[in-house]
C-alpha cells in the first residue's frame, strides 16, 4: 500500500516554477542554482537529465545529511520550462563568489573554512558499495581516452591510478566555490550528484582541475566560478597548503599533478568545453 502511494505521489504533475529575474548563485556539473526567494533556492538541471537521476540525487543529499555532511536537502521536484528542478530551503545564505568579492579578508576566510569543510566531509566513511567508487570511475575514464595517448603514457597513468589506496572515504568530487554556500550556520555543499568514495587525493585532483588546469586552458573557466585566474590559482595553492600542511604539500603535489593530467584528458574536460561552448 505504501509503495502504491509512493508511485502515485511520483506521478503527480509537477508544479511550474519561473526563474525569470532570479540571480544565479551556483553552477555545478549538471545544473545551475538560482535564488527563488530570500530563503529558497532552485537547482535547474541541464536539458536531458532524467527525473530518475534527480530523485537519486535528492536521496544522496538526504543520505549525506544523515551521515553528517553539511548539505541542503531538496524538498520538491519542479518543472522550470522544459527542464526539471529541485527546490530547497537555505536561510540567510549567499554564494561563495559574492562573499569573496566583498573583501580580500573574506577570500582567506573562505579558503580556510572550505578546507575545514572538506576535512569534515572526508572524516565520514561509507560502507563498501554504498556509493560509486572514484578510483573505478577514474579507471573507466582512462580507458575511454586510451586511443588518444601513447601506450607508454597510458600505462604510466594506469599505474598511478592503480597505486592509489582503496578507501571508503566520502568525497564530494566537484568541490569548488560554486558548489559551496555560505549559510548562517556555516558552509554547506550543494550539487550532491557527484558524491562518491575514495582516497582524498582524488578530491584534491579535482580541486586542481577546477582552479588551475581549466583556467590555464581558458580564463573563462575562472569567470564561470565568479573569480579571475589569479584568484583561482591562489585558492588552489592555499587549499593544498592548508589541507596537506606545509611539509606535505610538495610531496603530495607529485601525486596530485599526474592525476590532474588524467582528469584533463577524461570526460571532465569535454564537459567543461560543452558548457563553455
Amino acid at each position: 500500500m505504501a509503495e502504491i502511494r509512493s508511485n502515485q505521489k511520483q506521478n503527480k504533475p509537477l508544479r511550474e516554477v519561473s526563474i525569470e529575474g532570479c540571480p544565479e548563485i551556483g553552477r555545478g556539473a549538471h545544473g545551475i542554482v538560482y535564488r527563488l526567494a530570500p530563503d529558497m533556492l532552485v537547482k535547474v538541471y541541464n536539458p536531458g537529465i532524467p527525473i530518475e537521476s534527480i530523485r537519486k540525487e535528492r536521496e544522496l543529499a538526504r543520505w549525506a545529511f544523515v551521515k553528517g555532511v553539511p548539505t541542503a536537502i531538496p524538498f520538491d521536484i519542479v518543472r522550470v520550462g522544459e527542464q526539471y528542478g529541485t527546490v530547497f530551503e537555505l536561510l540567510d545564505a549567499i554564494s561563495s563568489s559574492d562573499y569573496i568579492a566583498e573583501s580580500e579578508d573574506n577570500l582567506e576566510d573562505f579558503i580556510s573554512r572550505s578546507v575545514e569543510l572538506m576535512k569534515e566531509v572526508h572524516s565520514v566513511e561509507a560502507e563498501p558499495g554504498e556509493l560509486p567508487d572514484m578510483k573505478q570511475q577514474t579507471i573507466g575514464w582512462l580507458e575511454k581516452v586510451r586511443g588518444l595517448l601513447p601506450e607508454g603514457k597510458f600505462k604510466k597513468l594506469q599505474q598511478i591510478v592503480n597505486d592509489v589506496p582503496d578507501r571508503h572515504t566520502i568525497l564530494h568530487a566537484d568541490f569548488h566555490l560554486r558548489n559551496i554556500m555560505i549559510a548562517k550556520d556555516g558552509l554547506m555543499l550543494i550539487d550532491m550528484d557527484t558524491l562518491c568514495t575514495g582516497d582524498p587525493i582524488f578530491e584534491l585532483s579535482t580541486v586542481y582541475v577546477s582552479y588551475r588546469q581549466f583556467p590555464s586552458i581558458d580564463p573563462m573557466a575562472a569567470a564561470m566560478l565568479g573569480i579571475d585566474v589569479k584568484t583561482a590559482n591562489h585558492i588552489c595553492d592555499r587549499t593544498m597548503e592548508l589541507y596537506l600542511g606545509e611539509s606535505g604539500t610538495q610531496r603530495e603535489n607529485t601525486r596530485v599533478r599526474p592525476n590532474h593530467r588524467l582528469y584533463g584528458q577524461a570526460p571532465r574536460s569535454s564537459r567543461y568545453r560543452d558548457v563553455h561552448q
